[in-house]
């Protein structure tokens, strides 16, 4: 077998991280078994064509827009594995839809307008698109509030049939009366498109005629059902978030306990051996799996599981030891919050399923397993920091595994195991073994206010116990820049109301261990910085002459604080919303700013006055530390490449997968594109005039 290599979308090279995001399900097409696809909350799709050897992103072929990216519904033509269905939507954001592709992913059409919540509660449950067994061009899909749908074309054009309002989990086709339908619902009243509370119901709903008319089974509902393969009038299903596993003999109008054999009580949150979230059905067995990894099966019409002997994990990802493998103690991430299970059926013996972080496969029904997700990433990117002395070492900040660290140019990361999220990294060019970072206090936790520093380029890292900061547990603090022309001096970015003892700019001169507060002409007992740690870049840039340049992005504005003087001023006429700034390493005075409404925007004295290079909208930027002139930014949709110091700027290779608000910086020759859910990338530019 040949070695693997990094899947190549142009000119962009991936880099190899393996990690993150929250793989949702895995089918292999039936109509050619070395044909396989995987869906994934923050990342959309990828496919195999060698049976799960190898995998590709298909995101590249959607519209570049944040709501292509989240993916909760999925489905492939049992007849032709080259045409699929998508269901897309981010949340946050606005709705999306079902997209029908019939040249394996290579292009999409969007056939229905509905909203798919691919990276919200419940995303791990069920399959929100089914297929008539009796006639696969009839499918059947139950959404987030938007209702269920019908297509009797094999998904070109859809009919509504209802359900308005409801927050589908799971949808089914009863194997043995097509007519018969049901959509599992869980209540859903958190953030939707700009409202705090959707409201969206659950329930258990059937339907005896299509779609015609539901009734509602139940308040209760499982999070999802099948039918037992032997016995179709018998229904198993999950409830309560996981903590029971339920029979019906009368098509869900009652149900009693099925829980002998399994592992049950327990209580308490997150992933944990009483806790199911996935079923799958055999040629005369089912299957269900804990949130800890661990299997049990069921006989056909029987009533005790029986718990499926794990002999082994092999934990390598693209032909080295992959970074989440177990060491024996601590955190074991096989089958973290284990969302589906898939059975071949071509061989029953062969099962794969998906967790947080991960796909894995067995071809002896459970008794070994292996990680099979080669080309797979599903990271989010916060920062990046390049090493001027070292081409080949790049420092990169994410979120699910905290720092982590590249000694090949940004070709492979390797983790530290520090934290969980590394929101902003810094060094000095005059020390650049002295590397800081701002992160979350330990594993788990989605905010920053916690410093570190290297002494040896990453290598090994040690928390500081800062002085003269404030309370750092009530603040949070996104953005540390270290001074250029002095390796002991560092500034870190606090939110809150601007005051003494309280937000604004903080200054160590002593490598971070005790701090001072310089946040004199800011705001004063207004919020400044950002507080939330996702999508903000730098907030604060120093350049080789001391000038000092802040942003409030709420308060759409810009401060300056000149070398050698103590106060901020603001600088006038320049009322935008920025996401980021970046100082030019080799002209004092000179400094980029990335405003999302706006463009990239120029500085050449020192932040007083500011020009628009790159119209449009600019998201990110750095300056290339080693090669004078060079600077790198990402708009909504592209990344640009300027040789001049941000004058002008020329578009790299459109063809990256997720084009989206990149977050950027250089390794060598090498741009460094990190993205908002399929990790990190690379492209040489070292030929570029």
């Amino acid at each position: 077998m040949a070695p693997f290599t990094a899947p190549r979308y142009g000119d962009w090279h991936q880099s190899l991280i393996g990690g993150g995001g929250y793989l949702q399900g895995v089918v292999i097409a039936p109509s050619n078994p070395n044909r396989q696809y995987a869906w994934v909350d923050v990342a959309n799709v990828f496919r195999s064509d060698d049976a799960g050897r190898t995998w590709r992103s298909l995101l590249g072929s959607f519209p570049p827009a944040s709501t292509s990216q989240p993916c909760r519904a999925f489905s492939v033509d049992p007849r032709d594995e080259n045409t699929i269905l998508v269901g897309t939507s981010d949340h946050w954001t606005t709705q999306d839809g079902l997209w029908r592709s019939t040249d394996g992913g290579k292009t999409f059409r969007k056939v229905l307008t509905a909203t798919y919540l691919g990276n919200a509660d419940y995303r791990w449950a069920g399959l929100l698109i089914a297929r008539d067994p009796r006639n696969p061009d009839r499918l059947v899909t139950a959404t987030q509030g938007s209702g269920a749908f019908e297509s009797l074309d094999n998904g070109k054009t859809w009919k509504p049939l209802g359900l308005q309002g409801v927050n589908a989990t799971d949808v089914k086709i009863d194997v043995s009366a097509p007519q018969r339908m049901w959509v599992c619902a869980q209540p859903y009243d958190s953030w939707l498109f700009g409202k705090e509370r959707a409201g969206l119901t659950g329930g258990l709903y059937r339907t005896e005629d299509a779609g015609k008319h539901w009734v509602k089974l139940a308040d209760e509902a499982p999070s999802e059902l099948i039918q037992d393969p032997k016995l179709p009038g018998r229904l198993i299903a999950i409830f309560n978030g996981g903590s029971d596993v339920r029979s019906s003999e009368d098509l869900g109008g009652t149900w009693k306990p099925l829980s002998d054999g399994l592992t049950t009580g327990g209580g308490g949150s997150g992933p944990r051996e009483s806790e199911y979230q996935s079923l799958a059905a055999g040629p005369d067995f089912v299957l269900t799996c804990s949130t800890q990894g661990t299997f049990y099966r069921l006989p056909s019409g029987g009533s005790t599981w029986e718990k499926v002997a794990n002999e082994s994990v092999e934990e390598n990802y693209a032909g080295a030891r992959w970074n989440g493998a177990w060491d024996g103690k601590g955190w074991r991430h096989f089958g973290k919050a284990a969302a589906s299970i898939t059975i071949d059926p071509r061989d029953p013996r062969h099962w794969m399923f998906t967790d947080w972080y991960a796909l894995w496969r067995t071809r002896d029904a459970g008794k070994t397993w292996k990680l099979d997700m080669d080309g797979i990433e599903v990271t989010v990117l916060h920062a990046f920091q390049q090493d001027p002395t070292n081409p080949r070492l790049s420092h990169l900040g994410m979120a699910d595994n905290g720092y982590l660290r590249s000694v090949d140019g940004g070709a492979r990361y390797r983790t530290a195991h520090l934290n969980s999220n590394m929101k902003s990294l810094t060094l000095s060019p005059k020390a650049p073994q002295i590397v800081y970072g701002v992160g979350d206090p330990q594993n788990g936790q989605w905010y920053s206010n916690t410093v570190y520093r290297s002494d040896d380029s990453g290598a090994n890292w040690r928390r500081l116990q800062p002085k003269g900061l404030p309370n750092m547990e009530e603040r949070r603090a996104n953005s540390i820049v270290a001074d250029p022309r002095d390796d002991r001096t560092v500034y870190l970015a606090v939110e809150g109301e601007v005051g003494l003892g309280k937000g604004g700019v903080y200054v160590s001169r002593d490598r971070g261990e005790n701090w001072t507060w310089e946040g004199q002409g800011l705001p004063q007992g207004k919020p400044f910085f950002h507080r939330e740690i996702w999508v903000i870049g730098r907030e604060i840039a120093c350049d080789s002459a001391g000038n000092l340049v802040v942003f409030s992005d709420s308060g759409r504005a810009v401060y300056r604080r000149p070398a050698g003087s103590t106060t901020f001023e603001p600088v006038a006429g320049l009322a935008v919303a920025p996401n980021e700034l970046a100082a030019d390493p080799a002209r004092p005075g000179h400094f980029l700013l990335a405003v999302p409404n706006g463009g990239v925007y120029r500085s050449t004295d020192a932040g007083r006055t500011w020009r628009v290079t790159k119209a449009g909208s600019g998201w990110h930027v750095a300056y290339d530390l080693a090669k004078p002139g060079r600077a790198v930014a990402s708009t909504n949709t592209t990344v640009e490449l300027s040789l001049d110091g941000g004058a002008t700027w020329r578009t790299l290779d459109t063809r990256l997968p997720n084009r989206v608000r990149a977050k950027v910086g250089f390794a060598g020759n090498r741009v460094l594109a990190g993205t908002g859910g399929s990790g990190a990338f690379w492209i040489n530019v070292g030929k570029q005039r």
